[in-house]
């Protein structure tokens, strides 16, 4: 990681907030933490670094540990891509769903484009 903003703005390009890009980075360089640490690292409110480790998680990008005080480490950088890939093509199939099924809507109701269109002149008052 040669130079830290750069990697930190090809993560944000990857789908990430700033602020998960961060912890990521902060997870992968110094190792696992617990959120008491990060949070004070980031001096911010409690309940921000648990929705972004929530995050993260939900994109396999971090995993906690199961001990009495839970600790949070990154998954290794190729795996937590990959993870994020698999759940951006899961979204492309449930969109492209979604259009065969508006298609199929459209066609039942003969939504059909008007060969006759009309121009609107916008007034505006003054």
């Amino acid at each position: 990681m040669a130079d830290n903003s750069d990697f930190l703005s090809q993560l944000v390009r990857f789908s990430l907030s700033e602020k998960e890009a961060t912890t990521y980075h902060c997870l992968i360089k110094y190792g696992p933490k617990p959120a008491s640490l990060l949070k004070k690292s980031f001096k911010t409110y409690r309940e921000d670094v648990y929705r972004m480790l929530t995050s993260l998680i939900d994109k396999g990008m971090v995993r906690p540990s199961h001990e009495s005080t839970t600790v949070y480490a990154a998954v290794e950088l190729g795996i937590a891509l990959d993870a994020a890939l698999k759940k951006h093509e899961i979204e492309l199939r449930e969109t492209e769903a979604k259009k065969h099924e508006l298609v199929e809507l459209s066609q039942q109701h003969r939504f059909r484009p008007s060969d006759e269109f009309s121009l609107f002149k916008l007034v505006r008052k003054r």
